[in-house]
């Protein structure tokens, strides 16, 4: 329960919890309290593995500061805030696989489970962010 609160908050203070419907937010609190973790987190080396494999959707939803000093390649750039404005750039396929990233990773956990929320059944937070992705030496694309 403490966990669903503590996404609540961050929510809040993202300006995300006012864009989203009631049931939406519901959806999402029982996401966090059902979901085990091992279904949604990738470590970068199989967060590697996945793009390679599934191609998929590449979401930094990073500050444009934090991009400007490298990026996953092949990744689009929608700050968390701006992300309920800017849900016609996503994949309209509600399958398609999506890796989510940040900087360590907790933000964008929060961008996650509000995909799951409205709906998006392949959504994948990259545990560590785009650090632990630079640790493993993995390949950065820089502006």
């Amino acid at each position: 329960m403490r966990k669903g609160w503590i996404v609540l908050v961050l929510l809040g203070g993202l300006g995300l919890a006012q864009e989203m419907s009631p049931a939406s937010l519901q959806e999402m609190g029982n996401f966090i309290k059902k979901t085990n973790p091992a279904s949604y987190l990738l470590y970068a080396a199989e967060a590697k593995d996945f793009v390679e494999v599934f191609e998929p959707f590449i979401l930094d939803v990073r500050t444009a500061e934090e991009r400007s000093r490298g990026f996953l390649p092949g990744s689009v750039h929608i700050h968390i805030s701006q992300l309920p404005d800017r849900l016609g750039e996503l994949p309209k396929e509600k399958d398609k696989p999506i890796l989510v990233y940040c900087g360590t990773g907790h933000v964008s956990a929060v961008a996650a489970a509000y995909l799951r929320a409205l709906g998006y059944r392949e959504v994948k937070n990259l545990n560590g962010g785009f650090r632990a992705w630079l640790e493993l030496g993995l390949p950065v694309q820089r502006p």
